[in-house]
């Protein structure tokens, strides 16, 4: 085993271990994001940036989390604690030649969504060229791992302690939706699969973090606007 290799697999058997895991599956109607993010990508890709969903994703979770604490905090089992974040850093699970990485990004919650399409991509090219320090693996607050980048819709990711939240990802895929007005359309759906720690975060407080993320990337304009 590589070092990386039996760091991954400690983590993972300790979470395995001692959080007691529910899954939250929901999916989110991106179609209206998509619309957005094809008008600005070739300015991205003149800077030498792929504007992907995942900046206004991880936006949408930053925002979220300032109004949802208990899903952006660590449990303290030993001095019975419950340790709430003023700061929202984000681990995104970067699949690499050596493993899967989780570099952090720090405040994501303070950035915009330029400035986080730009630090993404950076964090990106630095794990996969293995050049990043240990500090940037160190912090996160909650954690988000994107299967849809490989392929697959829904799973059940670990928590990865001492988090009580991750969230995963899908590949988005076109899915006849029943509308407002009873009429059936194609739209583009995003997968979505929360899991959490439900000894500190109940099953209503997940739905209505979830319910907000969803919210957000339905609604793209709310994210440049978003508090």
């Amino acid at each position: 085993m590589t070092k990386i290799r039996k760091t991954i697999a400690a983590q993972m058997h300790k979470s395995w271990e001692t959080v007691p895991r529910v899954v939250n599956f929901d999916d989110a109607d991106v179609t209206e994001l998509e619309a957005f993010r094809q008008t600005s990508k070739d300015d991205y890709a003149s800077r030498g940036i792929k504007l992907t969903t995942m900046p206004f994703l991880i936006k949408a979770v930053a925002t979220a989390l300032k109004h949802h604490p208990s899903l952006n905090a660590n449990l303290d089992m030993e001095n019975e604690q419950i340790i709430y974040k003023d700061y929202v850093n984000l681990g995104i699970a970067v699949d690499s030649d050596r493993g899967l990485v989780v570099p952090t990004l720090k405040n994501a919650d303070q950035m915009s969504i330029p400035d986080i399409a730009y630090s993404l991509a950076d964090l990106a090219a630095r794990v996969r060229n293995n050049d990043f320090a240990v500090s940037d693996l160190r912090g996160g607050t909650f954690t988000i791992s994107n299967l849809g980048a490989i392929g697959g819709t829904y799973s059940t990711p670990i928590v990865n302690v001492p988090e009580v939240a991750i969230l995963l990802v899908g590949r988005s895929r076109k899915l006849p939706v029943v509308m407002d007005d009873d009429s059936i359309r194609p739209r583009l759906m995003m997968p979505l699969s929360l899991a959490y720690d439900h000894r500190l975060v109940d099953g209503a407080t997940a739905a209505r973090f979830l319910n907000d993320v969803i919210a957000y990337l339905e609604a793209p304009s709310r994210l440049l606007l978003a508090i």
